[in-house]
């Protein structure tokens, strides 16, 4: 029976995706692998079309050889290697923008350092995403674990899933009272939406 199901969800995916070969050789294998598990198959619907579209999106962006994406009940698990923090950022950015998506892990190492930044300039943003972090975590009328955080050269990049304008404020706020930070870009989108 679960073989039957596999075969289906899989016939499903590539009918829905309009997936490349690739990415259709990643679906059949991740709906065989995941319909074997515990889960309902509404959720194992769901799940695989997540990690197609962010696979199609990591594909337009020149990322999807050095990215593997693992997606459970709406967790998305980023992990590889890139060789710039922008190339991190696009992923992450690209796995929160997909519907369905609750929670963006992002796992990618950075492989090089970029030939622009220094180490300082590297360790500074690391403080700056550090400072915010645990002053978001802090507050007790903001769920911390709905914000990512990444910050480029003093540019902080936020994402994430926010309970309200109200919230997102409050956490944009947080982080224009950190001296060394130069801008903030938000990619986050409200829960309702």
């Amino acid at each position: 029976m679960k073989v039957i199901i596999s075969l289906l969800l899989a016939v499903l995916i590539v009918i829905q995706s309009g997936c490349i070969p690739v990415l259709v050789g990643t679906a059949i294998t991740t709906a065989t692998v995941v319909s074997m598990q515990d889960k309902s198959l509404g959720s194992t619907i769901d799940d695989t079309t997540v990690m197609i579209r962010i696979n199609k999106e990591l594909l337009n962006n020149n990322l999807f050889s050095s990215i593997k994406v693992k997606v459970d009940e709406g967790r998305v698990l980023l992990i590889g290697s890139v060789d710039s923090i922008e190339k991190q950022i696009i992923a992450e950015r690209v796995a929160w923008e997909q519907r369905g998506v609750k929670e963006v892990i992002n796992k990618i190492k950075i492989k090089t350092l970029d030939n622009d930044s220094s180490i300082t300039d590297i360790a500074k943003d690391s403080l700056i995403t550090a400072k915010i972090k645990a002053r978001i975590l802090r507050r007790k009328n903001i769920k911390s674990v709905n914000y990512s955080v990444n910050t480029v050269d003093g540019v902080v990049y936020l994402m994430g899933i926010a309970q309200s304008s109200k919230e997102l404020n409050e956490v944009i706020k947080i982080i224009r009272e950190i001296k060394e930070v130069k801008d903030v870009v938000s990619y986050v989108r409200f829960i309702d939406k």
